[in-house]
């Protein structure tokens, strides 16, 4: 009985996907696609073994997807990847990784995970599009925890604004915003994350494997989560520095009105020290 075994994790930074591309000799003939496939012929020039029944997925929002790799294999593929693209993060590899396993009976049919009532048909469409939605689940891992830290870091400024405290903080703001910002930038990759990949293989079988594990790893209901609580964070962001500019403006106006008072004020004290 044979046994597929998927293994995608994140590697760091949005993945060029043209530079592996052309080392390998691949031609992209829809440069909208979000992944590029290294089969045998690929690996067997970095394993130097046989490589039929293994697959890599690079995908362009920074994950790698691996077929039937053992955890020496993928050690050497990560090192000779990591200086084709000149950047790979291992500690994000031991943070965001997912795993999936199907065991294949006789007749080529799976369950999708143990005790799953529907079965699916063993077919080559299913590769990229299991290695996808894991690498997608991956990937939404890394954009959970990054969210999570940016919410502790706005606590402070949520806090002041329980307690009316607005004494605004520029440096600190200016700071936090800008992280806030380049974070949303970033995230912009991961907005197809919750597309389903598309090939030209595609079959209803293959399709409806995916539909099933996209909800078996929650997917959509974690970007529901993720995209409230981004919401929530940038409302925040906004309400502070609105208000805690209105303070500043306030107290501006204040001290113009003092010093405007000054000036008569000064005039009497001139015209008194006169006489």
């Amino acid at each position: 009985m044979p046994t597929l075994r998927f293994k995608s994790c994140v590697i760091g930074p949005p993945i060029p996907l043209d530079k592996p591309a052309s080392f390998f000799r691949i031609e992209r003939t829809a440069s909208w696609k979000e992944y590029v496939e290294l089969t045998g012929r690929h690996l067997e020039s970095i394993l130097q073994k046989p490589c039929e029944d293994k697959r890599v997925y690079l995908f362009e929002y920074g994950s790698i997807g691996f077929l039937n790799f053992n955890e020496g294999e993928l050690q050497i593929f990560l090192d000779f990847f990591a200086g084709l693209v000149d950047e790979v993060d291992y500690s994000m590899i031991a943070r965001y990784t997912e795993s999936h396993v199907f065991q294949v009976e006789e007749d080529g049919t799976f369950a999708p995970w143990e005790g799953a009532t529907r079965t699916f048909r063993l077919e080559e469409s299913i590769f990229p599009l299991v290695a996808s939605l894991l690498a997608k689940s991956a990937a939404l891992t890394k954009v959970e925890a990054d969210v999570s830290t940016h919410i502790d870091e706005s606590e402070p400024y949520i806090d002041k604004l329980r307690r009316g405290s607005l004494r605004f903080n520029k440096k600190g703001s200016s700071h936090m915003q800008a992280k806030f910002l380049k974070f949303e930038y970033t995230s912009i990759m991961t907005i197809r994350l919750f597309d389903r990949a598309t090939a030209d293989t595609d079959s209803p079988n293959s399709r409806a494997l995916y539909d099933a594990l996209a909800e078996h790893y929650e997917l959509n209901d974690r970007f529901d989560v993720l995209n409230s609580k981004i919401s929530s964070l940038r409302t925040t962001m906004k309400t502070y520095n609105s208000l805690s500019y209105k303070t500043n403006e306030n107290r501006l106006y204040v001290l113009e009105i003092f010093l405007l008072a000054l000036f008569p004020l000064a005039s009497l004290v001139r015209m008194w020290l006169s006489h």
